[in-house]
């Protein structure tokens, strides 16, 4: 069995760790050895924020983590498994993890008690199994699982999921080993937001990766309706891009004392009413129905083993090297199989049943009819939402319905004191907003520069749109104005892609003094850290850096 990871972060490299990752924000290419950018090598992502917690013994705690605790919290079939498979990393990702560690200047800590065993890095298993290292016992009446070897995955569409337990992942390194698809935790409940989200899904997206969000569900807590929100307004959501896969439902045993018993306290027809809120307000919010993940024993137990959702995709667990065993009433077979939480991937390890052609359909149909399910119905949400004040006013002056389509939800609150509401035309989404600093900007939410906006945790990341998106010579921009007033131009073109450009920053600045996109060209990427400097690429070939140390701006070429 791989053993925890015994690390042990002196007081002072702990500040040191919290003092960097709350100045810089937990984004792309600003933690050390993080490298979004294949041209600069393999793409990584690394986050920091919670890095503390998952190099020591770590544990889950007996409530859920909020947001800023420091603790990711849990993950698909975390009941099914232990800490060292919750903490799983490749040998590739674990070397990143190990520099990252070097770069802090963590030190080991003492060898560990008896009691605990002797601490040892982690190794690749053999192809051979070894029954008697690896045994893993889930809850009472789920299966008892036997993890055999971590190299071996069956025949078909290899993937993976991940959460902020994998603090260091080698994208570049799981895409070579065969990795095509990924599931990213974005969120728990309604408070816990995860901090390695947005590297984690850029990565997984800038390898080739078709990737998606999952929500880990906390059924007692909140409904359904406003846990489907949460999911969709913090990364949850989905476009019809082909790269995208519906946001997935985790709805599994209960890993928190606090919160009861394996069905979270709930009866079966109230576990069902909250999976058919959950499932409503997200294809509202999305155009389409979330996938499934959870255990056939779970739902037989939890839900009465209704047949009721096998319009949703299902992802099933079973760990083992023999199948995915029995399915839930009214599917088949499954979409998706999580056979192993120990590899060969980092994070769980996956294979998708169908062809390529019907994953891409998985990421670009809202019709996508399940593997071993029915088809989902057409029929449009009939419900119908006025559209006034500021956002109303937008809206009617860029095109209204010919442009933008129906409202498909009410005018709601945003972060920060703001607002928006949200369109659909021909299964394309758009979002309207409003603040008193901005006014009301639309955004198209499956464009290239939408995009970005969204995985860059939209109004929360970026701030709130303060122009509508324009086109220029050689591509497009808009701007996005935080509540503090510090404004980010995405731009993009063709060959670049989008990327984004600090305008309040010391880059930003040198940037803009020097004729914007006529003068260095566009970015080519974000702003990406190398020690104590911050650097950023423009389409001329300059690169402009900033050292922290001096605050001095310069430009290479």
């Amino acid at each position: 069995m791989i053993p925890p990871r015994k690390i042990t972060l002196p007081a002072a490299v702990t500040a040191a760790v919290l003092a960097f990752t709350s100045f810089v924000p937990a984004v792309a290419a600003e933690t050390p050895k993080e490298n979004l950018d294949p041209d600069r090598g393999n793409v990584v992502s690394v986050e920091t924020e919670e890095l503390d917690t998952v190099v020591e013994d770590p544990q889950l705690p007996s409530a859920p983590p909020k947001t800023g605790d420091k603790n990711p919290g849990a993950t698909m079939g975390q009941r099914m498994k232990s800490m060292d498979e919750t903490t799983n990393l490749s040998a590739e990702s674990e070397a990143e993890l190990a520099q990252v560690e070097k770069e802090l200047d963590m030190q080991p800590a003492p060898a560990a008690s008896a009691s605990l065993g002797a601490v040892t890095p982690k190794t690749t298993a053999s192809p051979q199994a070894d029954p008697s290292s690896t045994q893993h016992v889930g809850p009472a009446g789920s299966m008892s699982l036997m993890i055999q070897a971590n190299t071996w995955r069956p025949a078909g569409i290899a993937g993976m999921d991940v959460s902020g337990w994998q603090p260091t992942v080698n994208w570049s390194a799981e895409y070579s080993k065969g990795a095509r698809f990924a599931y990213v935790k974005a969120t728990e409940g309604t408070g816990y937001t995860s901090p390695s989200f947005a590297s984690q899904y850029r990565g997984s997206y800038t390898v080739g990766m078709i990737r998606g969000a999952y929500h880990f569900a906390l059924p007692s807590v909140s409904s359904g309706a406003a846990q489907a929100d949460y999911f969709v307004n913090n990364g949850g959501g989905w476009s019809a891009d082909g790269k995208t896969l519906p946001g997935l439902l985790d709805i599994e045993y209960n890993p928190y004392s606090s919160l009861g018993n394996t069905c979270y306290n709930m009866s079966q027809p109230q576990m069902n009413s909250w999976i058919k809120s959950f499932s409503d307000r997200y294809k509202q919010r999305t155009g389409r129905l979330p996938a499934i993940y959870t255990t056939t024993d779970w739902w037989r137990t939890c839900t009465g083993n209704t047949a009721q959702f096998n319009t949703h995709p299902l992802h099933i667990a079973a760990y083992n090297t023999t199948g995915a065993g029995a399915m839930p009433n009214g599917w088949s077979t499954y979409d998706i199989w999580q056979f192993s939480a120990s590899g060969p991937f980092s994070g769980d390890s996956n294979q998708y049943r169908g062809s390529w052609a019907q994953l891409q359909s998985m990421a670009s149909s809202r019709n996508y009819k399940p593997l071993g399910g029915r088809a989902p119905s057409t029929n449009a949400v009939n419900q119908s939402y006025s559209v006034s004040g500021g956002i109303g006013s937008i809206y009617r002056a860029t095109g209204g319905a010919a442009k933008w389509g129906q409202a498909v939800t009410p005018e709601r609150a945003a972060a920060s004191g703001g607002r928006y509401q949200e369109f659909v035309r021909n299964g394309v989404k758009a979002t309207a907003y409003w603040h008193p600093r901005t006014g009301a900007h639309m955004v198209r939410n499956t464009s290239s520069i939408g995009n970005k906006f969204v995985q860059t945790g939209r109004e929360r990341g970026l701030g709130f749109p303060s122009t509508e998106e324009r086109s220029i010579s050689g591509g497009a921009y808009q701007s996005f104005t935080t509540a503090t007033g510090r404004t980010h131009k995405v731009m993009w073109t063709p060959s670049t892609g989008s990327n984004t450009i600090k305008e309040y920053g010391a880059i930003g600045k040198f940037w803009s003094k020097r004729g914007h996109e006529r003068g260095y060209g566009f970015p080519v990427t974000d702003e990406y850290r190398v020690g104590n400097q911050v650097h950023q690429r423009f389409s001329k070939g300059y690169t402009v850096r900033w050292s922290s140390a001096t605050n001095h701006v310069w430009v290479t070429r």
